[in-house]
């Protein structure tokens, strides 16, 4: 019996990670998009969405019944415990993935905010990586890590709000504009903030 569980308790990880590589997913289209603005790679994105909404169910579900059903001892109850928010954060990335393709599809980039983006998706998606690796390795020195990072996403953010602030003012993009942009810009904040709280959930193992 406690081997079966062992078996369980490495898939929830196997999921978890599964899931990550979704996510890391969804940053390579990002930068294809950035590179080619080709539609269809944002629309992959929303499909790359609902299997990572769908993943996270199973492993929010995978995690309830061991928790429920195998009494599990301390350790692996907090395991399972970190794994259930987990998935929830990963809920929450998916559907920013989904309004930052959304607000792409009707707006497009200068070369400046190309490469704000840039810069975020390369930062994030090591965060991505760190992220799940010290989850899973329960590498708290990593976890810490990938946590400081988030401060390069708060950096980026600030400057390209700011950025674009003076086109607007420069009348160079319109008042609604400027606030799918801020919009745009928040989205990509905020994954950096959940992806920081993967880190912050392995530092509780």
């Amino acid at each position: 019996m406690r081997e079966r569980f062992k078996e369980d308790l490495e898939q929830v990880k196997s999921i978890s990670k599964e899931i990550m590589a979704y996510v890391s997913s969804s940053y390579d289209k990002l930068s294809q998009y950035i590179e080619k603005s080709d539609e269809a790679i944002l629309k992959d994105i929303l499909d790359i969405k609902e299997d990572i909404r769908r993943k996270a169910t199973s492993l929010e579900r995978l995690s309830y019944e061991l928790m429920a059903l195998q009494q599990p001892v301390a350790k692996d109850l907090k395991l399972l415990q970190m794994a259930m928010k987990l998935a929830s954060s990963y809920k929450r990335i998916g559907g920013h993935f989904e309004q930052i393709s959304l607000i792409l599809m009707e707006y497009s980039l200068n070369e400046s905010e190309k490469d704000y983006v840039n810069k975020l998706i390369e930062n994030e998606k090591k965060m991505a990586i760190d992220s799940i690796d010290s989850f899973i390795e329960i590498d708290k020195k990593l976890a810490k890590k990938t946590i400081e990072a988030d401060k390069i996403n708060n950096d980026l953010f600030k400057d390209a709000v700011e950025f674009i602030a003076r086109e607007n003012k420069n009348d160079l993009i319109s008042p609604v504009e400027l606030a799918e942009k801020v919009l745009l810009y928040k989205y990509f904040e905020r994954l950096g903030d959940r992806l920081a709280r993967v880190g912050d959930l392995a530092t509780r193992l």
